[in-house]
């Protein structure tokens, strides 16, 4: 198993537990749409458009039609699968894509929606209630659960967003409107918003402060990555289009069988990038970021101690 790091490529910090539930997924997310409006297939440009003179109806480039495809796009699923297909289009990919229907749950569902099938939101949501793991199981494979309840016994979950609360208000209260600025993601003036709801806040909690932020233009998807690279202190310069466009630094090493290895031995010899399998023998910024983030999620975890916030700096790769 590889990793492969960028220039300047990083691993954000995950700030939920896997939850791993039954829901049908199709593609999730959401990502920097406003970038690639000029690179929208053509047909759902028109129906994202009104066209004036037309009437009013569900026609392609009518009001109704318009709205449709807008109401399609909020869905973070939606969104995250066009812009795979637009990247699929940029890279002249031979790939052919496969959609699947969410069916059961949508994303943001905080409730089950009946007896088997939850959103990742609502098995998160159980977990972090009095019911715990026990309260999610119904909902999870039973591998899944099994893997959760033995992270949880060694003191290594649930991290949650409530997790990083200290350490991000800590930033964000001590930062100045310009700092902000400077870090990925913080756009349209989105430090001064920040720095007008934290007195507003009745609680100092991430759940809040999103609530705070949201808007229709900013998505929960949009301001958790921001705060995320705040908490990371990713900057912008380190994240442009331009530093990551130089593509990978190096070939990080996870794991390997004994095919593997002998791999290895050749990859050594030939590869045109460094071949990584000791972390704490090699520097490079994009390493630094991905061990920095390991760690502030390490940080995080109920029980800290030293194994788990430097683990991705000090394991050697997995004999498999």
């Amino acid at each position: 198993m590889l990793r492969q790091r960028g220039g300047h490529a990083r691993r954000a910090a995950a700030a939920r537990p896997p939850a791993g539930g039954r829901e049908r997924r199709a593609q999730g997310g959401d990502r920097g749409g406003a970038r690639h409006r000029g690179e929208l297939p053509c047909g759902l440009r028109c129906r994202c458009r009104t066209q004036r003179g037309r009437p009013a109806g569900g026609g392609p480039g009518s009001a109704a039609g318009a709205a449709a495809a807008r109401a399609l796009l909020e869905q973070p699923n939606n969104s995250l699968g066009l812009h795979y297909l637009i990247a699929l289009q940029r890279l002249g990919s031979a790939l052919a894509p496969l959609t699947v229907r969410r069916e059961g749950a949508g994303y943001r569902d905080a409730v089950p929606c009946s007896a088997s099938i939850a959103s990742a939101t609502a098995i998160r949501e159980l977990i972090a209630g009095e019911g715990g793991l026990s309260a999610a199981t119904p909902y999870i494979p039973p591998y899944t659960a099994e893997i959760l309840a033995r992270e949880f016994r060694s003191g290594r979950g649930p991290v949650t967003w409530e997790s990083f609360a200290a350490p991000l208000f800590h930033r964000l209260l001590t930062s100045s409107r310009e700092t902000l600025a400077e870090h990925h993601e913080v756009t349209e003036g989105l430090e001064f918003r920040i720095k007008k709801m934290l007195p507003q806040l009745n609680q100092l909690t991430v759940e809040e402060l999103l609530e705070k932020l949201k808007t229709k233009r900013y998505t929960y998807t949009k301001l958790q990555r921001m705060l995320l690279h705040i908490l990371l202190q990713h900057g912008k310069l380190a994240m442009a289009p331009e530093a990551l466009a130089q593509g990978p630094g190096y070939l990080r090493v996870l794991a390997f069988s004994r095919k593997g290895r002998e791999l290895l031995k050749r990859m050594k010899a030939s590869a045109s990038l460094p071949i990584v399998t000791r972390a704490a023998a090699f520097s490079h910024p994009g390493l630094e970021l991905d061990i920095q983030a390991a760690a502030a999620y390490a940080n995080a975890m109920p029980i800290r101690n030293d194994s788990e916030i430097f683990r991705d700096f000090r394991q050697p790769p997995i004999t498999i």
